[in-house]
Formats: C-alpha cells, sequence, structure tokens
C-alpha cells in the first residue's frame, strides 16, 4: 500500500509540474530565454520601412527675382519634400557677383535618408550690382503760379534696364506757392537696384513774368 501511495504522489507531483508548464507557457514565460515577456512586450513588433520613393517637390529657395537677375551677393539652395526618410541633405551655392548679362545656370538636388536623390533642377541668373542713372529735368524750371510743370526722370540702366521711374510720386509738381521747389525723382532697374535724384524749379508771379 505504501508503494500504491507513493505511485500516487509522484503522478500528482509530474501531473502539477506539467499544468505548470502549460501555464506559463501560454502566458509567455516559457523559461527558454530566461526572460519573462509581459504583455506589452509581447504586443510590440518592429517594422523595417524600406523607402524606394526619391525626394519630391525639388525647388530652388533664395533664387532670384522675377526677371531672374540678382542685384546684390546671396545664396541660394534647392528644397524637397520626402514623407518617409526624410531629408538628409540639400545643395546650394553662392551668386557670383559679377555684372553679367550673360545667363548663368546651375543645377542642384536633394538626398533623403535613405540616400534617394531627386531629379536635378537647373536655375538662370543674372547679375547687376550696378544702380542705374537718372538725370531728371523740370520743364518748364521757371512756371507762373497755377501754371503747369512737368518733371522727367531721364533714366537709364545699360545692363538689366529700367523697370520703373517716377518723379514727385506720380503726382504733379505743386506750383501754388510762389518760390523754389523741389521734387524728388527715382528710377528702378530689373534687377532692383534704385536710384534717386532731385529737380528744381521756381514758381513765380505771373504778372512779374508778364512785367
Amino acid at each position: 500500500m505504501g508503494r500504491t501511495r507513493a505511485h500516487g504522489t509522484a503522478f500528482g507531483l509530474l501531473w502539477a509540474v506539467g499544468l505548470a508548464a502549460l501555464t506559463w507557457g501560454g502566458l509567455g514565460l516559457t523559461g527558454v530565454h530566461g526572460t519573462a515577456l509581459d504583455g506589452t512586450e509581447r504586443a510590440t513588433a518592429v517594422v523595417d520601412v524600406v523607402d524606394t520613393t526619391p525626394p519630391s517637390g525639388l525647388r530652388v529657395e533664395g533664387g532670384p527675382n522675377a526677371d531672374g537677375w540678382y542685384a546684390a551677393p546671396a545664396r541660394y539652395h534647392w528644397a524637397a519634400e520626402d514623407p518617409e526618410s526624410g531629408i538628409d541633405s540639400c545643395q546650394g551655392g553662392s551668386v557670383k557677383p559679377v555684372d553679367s548679362s550673360v545667363p548663368l545656370t546651375v543645377y542642384g538636388t536633394c538626398v533623403d535618408g535613405a540616400g534617394l536623390s531627386a531629379s536635378y533642377v537647373g536655375f538662370s541668373y543674372r547679375y547687376d550690382g550696378t544702380p542705374p542713372t537718372l538725370d531728371p529735368v523740370a520743364i518748364p524750371a521757371v512756371v507762373p503760379r497755377h501754371g503747369v510743370v512737368v518733371a522727367v526722370p531721364r533714366a537709364t540702366d545699360a545692363l538689366s534696364g529700367v523697370a520703373r521711374q517716377s518723379c514727385n510720386g506720380g503726382r504733379a509738381p505743386n506750383t501754388r506757392r510762389l518760390g523754389p521747389h523741389t521734387i524728388t525723382c527715382f528710377v528702378l532697374d530689373r534687377a532692383g537696384n534704385l536710384a534717386t535724384a532731385s529737380v528744381s524749379y521756381l514758381v513765380v508771379d505771373r504778372r512779374l513774368r508778364q512785367g
């Protein structure tokens, strides 16, 4: 009878050990690696994302003005977007500050985090760092009171050309007050250079002038 009890006890122990092993295995606590895994770790998976798409929207920032001119030293660079691996680097450069009407073309690109580059994009620019000139004149230089005087900027620009010119803000010169008057004229070239100059005229009493 003692042997029967011993056999039953041994069988019970084996059954308990087996049940415990099954329970731990179901919980992820197998002990094979010697580490117990909690629910968060078992739910976490590492996913490798492979970026096979190059950057998009490649463009130049700091480029020339709308007419394709620079008027002062500047830096430019390319920019782009890449929603997958992000932008790692973009090319750029400095404007060559030498007056020239011959377009200079430069190319560049951006590289993403996966090492992929966008198709090269270029742009051309010209450089004019010299302000225009103007030699304004008032016609007539002596005008009777309440008369009409016209101010002419007479602007010139040998490189990029004149974009806009005006005197007295585009308003007619004042001839209501007797005496000398001075107005300012300006000229803006296509590169963005600005120059100003003044011109004077004299308003006199009509009766004195007739006398």
